[in-house]
């Protein structure tokens, strides 16, 4: 697992800032020392293991470490661990008593758990990693060159105390050594350089040190990280992290050429970062990508057993001093994150995520969002953050605002990669509050839409558009109606037809009696209509009158119709007089509801 490196080593960080104790430590000190310095990637990572010797007559509780002033200005951390049981050690910046040191150094104090009787030894391990400290040079090179980088260092290691021997080991990536430096005994082995060892060396010792050597490792530097947790009780922790990305590498001296690029075999031995590797949590969900254009879908996301892997591929390679942003978001469920118990609440969260390997961040700023109404925060960090003063973040239905807990830091590596706790108290009866407010307005709107709709808030009343709407009203009941007696008119011919077929004389009648009732009903129902039009609107009571007219007309045809066929039945008229009046019929019926709808559908 990502963390599980940092978790089972408990050292303790130290910046600048940090003011250790009034007075140098004794100096009946002697030391061997054996130094590791790797440089194979842009972070220079020193390992320091020391064998000290108190040969005074006094227990000794602590020592100092040294470091060069350059490399302190350069410096992401520093912890010390008793070698042989793996027990952090406090280190602390030693800043009164800092006339003892000799200028162009700086010194730490460690504090030893057991006191080092006299005549006893101990055996204290030192681990500093040092970021942007490596320089290109050349500083601009074109797209088919590699990369070269200078390291300057000292043979020796810095002490306040006399060196019984020491051995530095250089470790170097793979590719090209330009040039070294010489200070006999020196070898070079196998992707090392070897310096020493050296016997009884002077306190202070200094012999500049040029490694230039070809390194094509990634130098990119996330120069900015605004990192925002919000969290909700409602079961989701959403985490987004706006990101910034330099390469500062050697400089791309030159056009670029998509096709050199394409055929170019050199593989990873290239000084171009095309993806790289981010490692979320394992519980990570809804995974976006995305930069001002929009989602970038040349990424690609694996889940494994404890983390999940997400292949970053930028738009465009990153050659030197090339930069992208973009914006990387997911979210967690909140009970792998968020305790409680009653109404006070735990948040247990990283502070920043493994990005890249090897990864190094000139500033975070890392945001909590908590849910409105929380209160007493109390923020516990696993090293030294600025805090800057509480903001509130206003989003959907928030009324006072929630609060946001706002921290930043400078120079971050992989060791930063460490938890944040953070304590608050919430009360549970506000997670109600927000669906209460959302059902209050849905409500408010439903009435304010009733009350609207029936209610006539208009001063004068308009009676024109009364009569208006109320003739509309009275037309398409008469439409209706005129639909209806369209409708029993051909059940007449629906009565003539099984007549002809079964010869009952009896059903044709009661067949016909029923149509001409049905008809008088819907007669009635538009006379009664046609009265009260006459009163609201003269011009449809007129073309009412019309209608009628044709109705009986129609009327007329449709009684001789049936009065022929009876005649048929009976056999007083041929079948051949019989089909031509079926067909006259029918065309007159047809012509008779077309005159009757273009007055109706006029209307």
């Amino acid at each position: 697992m990502v963390m599980s490196w940092w978790k089972g080593f408990p050292a303790l960080l130290v910046i600048a800032s940090l003011v250790g104790s009034t007075e140098l430590p004794s100096s009946d000190i002697t030391i061997s020392v054996e130094r590791v310095i790797d440089i194979s990637t842009q972070i220079v990572k020193v390992t320091d293991k020391y064998e000290v010797t108190n040969e005074g007559s006094k227990e000794i509780n602590s020592f100092v470490h040294l470091v060069h002033e350059k490399e302190h200005l350069r410096l992401a951390y520093i912890s010390a661990i008793v070698s042989k049981k793996d027990t952090g050690l406090k280190v602390s910046l030693i800043d009164h008593g800092r006339d003892s040191i000799k200028e162009g150094f700086v010194a730490y104090k460690i504090e030893l758990q057991n006191a080092i009787p006299p005549n006893g030894k101990t055996v204290v391990t030192v681990e500093y990693q040092l970021t942007e400290y490596l320089e290109p040079h050349p500083k601009r090179i074109t797209q088919a060159e590699s990369q070269f980088v200078v390291y300057k260092g000292n043979a020796h290691v810095p002490s306040i105390y006399p060196v019984k021997q020491e051995k530095t080991v250089v470790l170097l990536p793979s590719g090209k050594l330009e040039s070294r430096t010489t200070v006999p005994p020196t070898s070079v082995d196998n992707g090392k350089i070897i310096y020493g060892p050296y016997i009884d060396q002077k306190p202070y010792a200094v012999v500049e040190v040029v490694v230039h050597y070809e390194n094509n490792t990634p130098f990119i530097v996330a120069t900015d990280v605004v990192r925002v947790i919000e969290v909700s009780h409602w079961g989701n922790i959403a985490v987004e992290e706006a990101i910034n990305v330099v390469h500062k590498g050697a400089e791309l001296k030159g056009s670029f050429s998509r096709l050199d690029f394409q055929m170019d075999r050199r593989g990873s031995k290239r000084p171009v970062v095309t993806q790289y590797k981010t490692l979320l949590p394992a519980s990570a969900k809804d995974i976006y990508y995305r930069d001002e254009i929009g989602n970038i879908s040349t990424s690609a996301v694996r889940k494994m057993t404890d983390v999940v892997e997400l292949i970053v591929q930028p738009r465009f390679p990153l050659f030197g001093g090339w930069k992208t942003d973009y914006v990387l978001g997911y979210n967690v469920p909140a009970y792998q994150y968020l305790y409680s118990s009653g109404n006070k609440f735990a948040l247990k969260m990283r502070i920043v995520d493994h990005l890249f390997d090897d990864a190094v961040i000139k500033n975070l700023k890392l945001k909590i969002i908590l849910p409105e109404g929380s209160k007493d925060f109390k923020l516990t960090t696993p090293y030294p953050m600025t805090r800057h003063p509480d903001e509130l973040h206003f989003t959907y239905l928030d009324t006072t605002g929630r609060p946001v807990i706002t921290v930043e830091k400078d120079n971050l590596v992989d060791f930063h990669i460490q938890m944040f706790t953070l304590h608050y108290e919430f009360d549970r009866m506000q997670l109600w509050r927000e669906p209460f407010l959302a059902c209050a307005a849905f409500a408010t709107l439903f009435v304010a839409v009733i009350i609207y709709v029936r209610l006539d808030f208009t001063i004068w009343p308009d009676v024109a558009t009364e009569s208006r709407l109320q003739a509309q009203g009275q037309v398409e009941q008469l439409t209706d109606l005129h639909a209806d007696r369209l409708k029993i008119y051909d059940h007449f011919a629906d009565a003539v037809n099984k007549f002809k077929n079964n010869k009952d004389l009896a059903a044709f009648t009661t067949a016909r009696k029923k149509a001409e009732n049905d008809l008088k009903n819907v007669g009635q129902a538009i006379a009664d209509l046609q009265s009260e039009l006459k009163s609201t609107n003269a011009d449809i009571s007129d073309k009412l009158n019309e209608v009628n007219k044709m109705h009986k007309l129609t009327m007329d045809v449709i009684n001789n119709y049936l009065g022929q066929t009876e005649r048929f039945i009976k056999g007083q008229l041929s079948k051949v007089a019989f089909a031509d009046a079926e067909k006259s019929y029918a065309q007159k019926l047809n012509e008779a509801k077309q005159r009757m709808d273009s007055v109706i559908y006029a209307l």
